[in-house]
């Protein structure tokens, strides 16, 4: 739709849940999760909702899409491997690498601008709180730490600040 609300149009017709949508940054892509082949994967699809196209192919849970700033690259979570944990795929499939390896649950992954590091959630301090690491998963760091649940982190532009909000 316009940002005024005017011409809605929906991109997906399936009667599963299609969710957590993630524009390209060239605005051409759009990532989301579906549950349409039994369990969440992430999809890409052409901005028209053309080429719908299933790009993790797992029996697990992989969701919170989020594009790397030069599009070629999405992180997402996944419990593929038991519990939840984050993931860079390429945005045709391929190449997927996992990026955290330990025993909390990591999740809602979103790139910084500058493409260097990755803002996310875990509960590696016994709570839901927003951490910062490199791009690869390199020195993890817990930046919140609240006794409520800090979620779904998302960079300003310039990328000095993280917006959150807190449960």
């Amino acid at each position: 739709m316009l940002a005024d609300g005017s011409r809605q149009v929906n991109l997906t017709r399936n009667a599963a849940d299609d969710q957590w949508p993630a524009w390209s940054p060239d605005g051409r892509l759009i990532a989301f999760m579906s549950e349409r082949d039994g369990s969440p994967d992430v999809f890409v699809m052409e901005s028209d909702g053309s080429d719908q196209t299933n790009i993790t192919r797992h029996w697990s849970d992989n969701e919170y899409p989020w594009w790397s700033p030069d599009g070629m690259r999405i992180v997402f979570q996944s419990n593929r491997d038991g519990n939840a944990q984050l993931y860079i795929v390429d945005a045709d499939g391929s190449n997927l690498t996992r990026i955290t390896n330990n025993t909390a649950w990591d999740y809602q992954p979103c790139w910084s601008p500058d493409g260097r590091r990755i803002a996310f959630v875990s509960d590696r301090t016994g709570n839901s709180d927003i951490h910062v690491m490199g791009a690869d998963g390199s020195n993890p760091v817990a930046i919140t730490d609240h006794s409520a649940a800090d979620l779904a982190p998302t960079w300003s532009p310039d990328g000095n600040r993280i917006a959150f909000h807190s449960e």
